[in-house]
């Protein structure tokens, strides 16, 4: 019976699978075809992957898609966490109110961050100056509250999902046991939330490592992000650029997959 009902869901799901994998592998290999194409005419060929290699500015560009991705996936969830548990005592109304973010674009975000962020935007001029530069920043704050901004409520609201009644029934149990604040969200919290959490950190990660609008809006000109190397590098050469880009956007796309097998194996790890 259990077979028949895998059968069942097999079926029902392997239309979508099938497309999917066509236009996705489709496009995976026509970039890596790209990747290994030397110029107009010729065979096929890695100077791409080298130049890509010896390149000191796609080195940078790793390193501060890198940095960006872990500091915005670490502040999300950490604001995450505060919100549900604040939350999960409230109603449908301020719920959905923390949750507004979620379905904005992240270009509209961006565009309203420089808006009012950027020098010589609305912020700057009714403040008279503000303290910190966040647009064009070098260590790339503005692209990291932008995401923070999105990513946290989608987060939270992963956490306010496994947070049902069960979880105040246990906390209740572990209170009477004699169990303090810092105890049960140790021991009855944490297990129940980690899970949902860590997937979703892990999508956020991959996102942000990869996305390529908010670099390109709120970002400095240098370092650059993986994304925005990649459209840098097809304005500089319009025939060498594309394979560079193509290779440079597999790598980002090799991080994804490698992040989306963490989640799997996480989540069977944490599932046992």
């Amino acid at each position: 019976m259990i077979r028949r009902d895998r059968l069942v869901t097999v079926a029902l799901v392997a239309p979508a699978t099938t497309a999917l994998l066509l236009l996705f592998a489709g496009g995976l290999l026509g970039a890596v075809r790209q990747s290994l194409e030397p110029g107009i005419v010729g065979g096929l060929g890695g100077s791409a992957w080298s130049a890509l290699y010896h390149d000191p500015s796609f080195r940078d560009a790793v390193r501060f898609s890198a940095e960006i991705a872990l500091e915005a996936t670490a502040l999300s969830a950490l604001i995450a966490i505060l919100a549900a548990l604040a939350l999960r005592r409230h109603g449908t109304f301020a719920r959905s109110l923390f949750a507004l973010p979620v379905p904005v674009p992240h270009l509209l975000v961006a565009v309203i961050a420089v808006l009012w962020l950027a020098p010589g935007g609305l912020g700057d001029r009714l403040l008279g100056g503000l303290p910190v530069s966040l647009v064009g920043d070098r260590a790339g704050i503005g692209i990291v509250l932008v995401y923070v901004y999105k990513e946290a409520p989608f987060l939270a609201l992963l956490v306010l999902a496994a947070m049902g009644r069960s979880l105040a029934e246990r906390e209740e149990a572990a209170a009477v046991h004699g169990a303090d604040w810092p105890q049960r969200l140790r021991w009855v919290v944490w297990p129940t939330i980690r899970k949902p959490l860590a997937a979703g950190c892990l999508i956020v990660g991959a996102f942000a490592f990869g996305a390529f609008e908010v670099p390109l809006v709120v970002g400095p000109s240098y370092p650059p992000t993986i994304a925005t190397y990649a459209l840098q590098a097809t304005q500089g050469d319009l025939i060498r650029g594309q394979s560079l880009a193509a290779a440079a956007l597999l790598v980002a796309a090799a991080a994804s997959f490698a992040l989306a097998a963490a989640v799997i194996r996480l989540g069977r790890g944490l599932g046992e």
